[in-house]
């Protein structure tokens, strides 16, 4: 690898960061608007409790996501070889630890969500049986989505890890 090759590299892992963490913020807003509509629209009090525990997990996550995830410009003194390698390194870090700051922020809130959803005294007169069953469809969904977000994140930080290696084979 060239130096050449090793700055266009490093420009493109940069843009590509950042294009990731705009979609992730602009979702993130998405999320705080359905649920903030969904919060005003019940009278239900433990929904609206899971609703704000999930708003206030997406700004934990958008906060996060900044401080360790952010694209960052190379600092002065910096050779573009060391300055690629952190930022490789950086980024795996953040991904191995999505669940500690991605997924368990949102994991209160969801859990009251669903549990509110499912035995909310308002207009609800199923049977326990057919709440429960709610309850288990929500769990099941919640795992699925965030078992396949753990399962990306863990992908990706495997392909840093195989780049990393391939940046510091070329080094030597």
């Amino acid at each position: 690898m060239s130096l050449t090759d090793i700055h266009e590299r490093a420009e493109r892992f940069q843009t590509r960061i950042r294009w990731r963490n705009a979609i992730e913020h602009i979702a993130g807003g998405i999320v705080v608007f359905a649920f903030s509509a969904i919060a005003l629209a019940t009278p239900d009090w433990g929904i609206r409790a899971g609703v704000a525990l999930i708003i206030a997990g997406v700004a934990y996550i958008s906060w996060q996501l900044v401080k360790r995830a952010g694209a960052t410009a190379k600092p002065d003194g910096q050779t573009w070889v060391e300055f690629h390698r952190a930022e490789l390194v950086r980024q795996h870090e953040a991904l191995s630890s999505v669940w500690s700051w991605y997924l368990a922020p949102l994991l209160p809130g969801m859990a009251v969500f669903a549990l509110a959803t499912a035995f909310s005294p308002v207009d609800n007169d199923l049977p326990l049986v057919a709440r429960l069953a709610v309850l288990g469809l929500a769990i099941m969904w919640i795992a699925f989505v965030f078992g396949g977000v753990a399962w990306i994140n863990a992908r990706a930080a495997k392909k840093l890890e195989a780049e990393i290696a391939a940046l510091d084979r070329a080094r030597e």
